[in-house]
């Protein structure tokens, strides 16, 4: 199987155009992040990658061989694995196909696949798991508006604090946090142009949030899904994303049940199992993730059991992946992703890092200190990389 990291990939889903072309920003993470896949996969899997990581299979032989542009003609027929199924990703390989002259195995585009990367669907989920899960408040529930004088009439007459979503975003991308004391011109000029871009926004109450978590799932395109573990995230304080926790399960979840409890859990994971079956699995090969948080309101501590739908591989499901076959079963810590549009500053960092934090391997496995997922370079704008403990 070959693997393909084509971040971005909900604007991509939106834009719908074969011939889609990412921001700077997301086309250079694409190129320096590209081999991050390799985590995921399995031995015998390839990562289509810009830059080649000599280093790193030193350290870890069985991890998926890299192959380049240049190489795809001695791989004609094999499977394509996206990080997210979009016509520009499917556009690009089908145009490799002809260059090549190759036969690969490249994912389909299904028109339903547009309305399940959008938070409609999400939405949807949550209204069915309100129906069938005990003490998940409906007031959790998104409502999407078209027109801004109805958002203007909202915030006008609640005292509540809201969050505006996009329709085709994640990581905290595409969100605006409205006050409860009225719009200003810049907030009213930022949801004409969310408006105007994707024709409505989703609209939430602001909730005194506690611990961010998601349940990946892997379905097989035949109509099986499995529930593949839990990630664990952090956020700042506007929604957007800074890192995952890298640890053992039962971590996880001895946190999480600190104060919700593990059959609540259990019964969203298993009505989850349910709903991503009926909608997904028969159609789509690929990771679903469930984003997820626990709450607290005047009552005490909750579940939101659907944030949002990441019909697409991500962050947790590659740190849950890398911790079972990289790092050692005792060690955790976590997993980031850095941006600086400073010439160097990337690249004087990781070699900061990797002084003050010698990686150091027990069997095979990192049991402590800085490892890059990518390799980095002197012009490098972004990194990811662990910190192990």
């Amino acid at each position: 199987m070959i693997l393909y990291f084509n971040p971005g990939h909900e604007t991509a889903v939106h834009n719908a155009s074969p011939f889609y072309m990412p921001p700077a920003n997301v086309a250079a993470m694409q190129k320096e992040l590209s081999f991050l896949p390799a985590w995921y996969g399995l031995s015998d899997d390839f990562v289509l990658a810009d830059i080649y990581y000599k280093s790193v299979y030193d350290l870890f032989p069985d991890l998926p061989k890299t192959i380049q542009k240049n190489d795809m003609g001695e791989y004609g027929s094999m499977e394509v694995s996206l990080w997210g199924i979009s016509p520009q990703a499917i556009h690009y390989f089908e145009e490799l196909e002809k260059e090549y002259q190759i036969d690969l195995n490249i994912p389909k585009w299904r028109d339903e696949y547009r309305y399940l990367n959008s938070r409609e669907s999400a939405r949807e989920v949550l209204h069915t798991l309100t129906k069938e899960i005990g003490g998940i408040s409906e007031n959790i529930i998104p409502r999407f508006y078209t027109r801004l004088e109805d958002i203007v009439n909202l915030v006008d007459i609640s005292h509540d604090k809201f969050l505006v979503k996009a329709p085709y975003s994640s990581s905290g991308r595409g969100l605006l946090w409205l006050p409860p004391t009225g719009l200003t011109r810049t907030e009213k000029q930022i949801l004409h142009g969310m408006l105007k871009k994707q024709g409505s926004v989703s609209i939430e109450k602001v909730l005194d949030k506690q611990v961010d978590f998601a349940m990946e799932f892997l379905c097989d395109g035949t109509g099986r899904i499995e529930f593949a573990g839990y990630s664990l995230f952090y956020t700042n304080s506007k929604g957007a994303y800074i890192s995952n926790y890298v640890g053992a399960q039962q971590n996880i979840i001895r946190q999480l049940t600190d104060t919700i409890s593990l059959p609540l859990l259990e019964q969203a994971k298993a009505a989850l199992l349910e709903l991503l079956q009926d909608k997904c699995a028969g159609q789509y090969k690929g990771c679903v993730g469930v984003d997820m948080m626990i709450y607290k309101d005047e009552n005490g501590y909750k579940l939101h059991p659907c944030v949002e739908i990441n019909m697409r591989y991500n962050m947790g499901y590659l740190t849950l992946r890398l911790f079972e076959n990289y790092i050692d079963p005792s060690s955790e810590g976590r997993f980031y992703i850095d941006f600086s549009a400073k010439e160097g500053y990337i690249y004087k960092t990781h070699l900061d890092m990797q002084k003050e934090n010698p990686a150091k391997f027990f069997n095979g496995k990192l049991k402590s200190g800085y490892l890059s997922l990518c390799p980095v370079e002197e012009h490098s704008r972004y990194r990811a990389y662990v910190l192990i403990e």
